[in-house]
């Protein structure tokens, strides 16, 4: 029976594309079900013979721990505090990695900004 091992919802697609590479490699049989479009439903990658699923995990987490340094050394401070640069690099990568829940969030904000300027002006006059 099927196992699941990654949940793919909350990664980038690097992630996702190196760790199926790895299983791979590997020869562990595995198939992936896609995310949604904005994120709702789940996406994740699975082994397909409950013998391999131990092996998957304990490759997927050295992967976790190499990637998690990376990025740490990529983004240095910056990206880890609470500033402007850190907020900018937080939307590029929303924009990049899930461009359907980035339109979603600015309709939704021009949405916002559109009402308070409707009521502001039927306030006015």
């Amino acid at each position: 029976m099927a196992r699941k091992v990654y949940d793919t919802n909350q990664a980038s697609s690097e992630e996702i594309s190196d760790i199926l590479a790895l299983l791979q490699r590997h020869a562990i049989s595995h198939y992936e079900t896609p995310k949604g479009v904005f994120g709702l439903s789940l996406g994740a990658i699975w082994v397909e013979n409950d013998a391999d699923y131990d092996t998957a995990r304990q490759i997927i987490e050295e992967y976790d721990k190499a990637h998690a340094l990376r990025v740490r050394q990529q983004y240095g401070s910056a990206a880890q505090g609470t500033g402007l640069v850190a907020t900018l690099l937080n939307v590029r990568r929303l924009i990049v990695e899930r461009p359907h829940q980035a339109l979603l969030y600015a309709l939704i904000i021009a949405g916002l900004i559109a009402i308070h300027w409707w009521f502001f002006k039927a306030l006015s006059g």
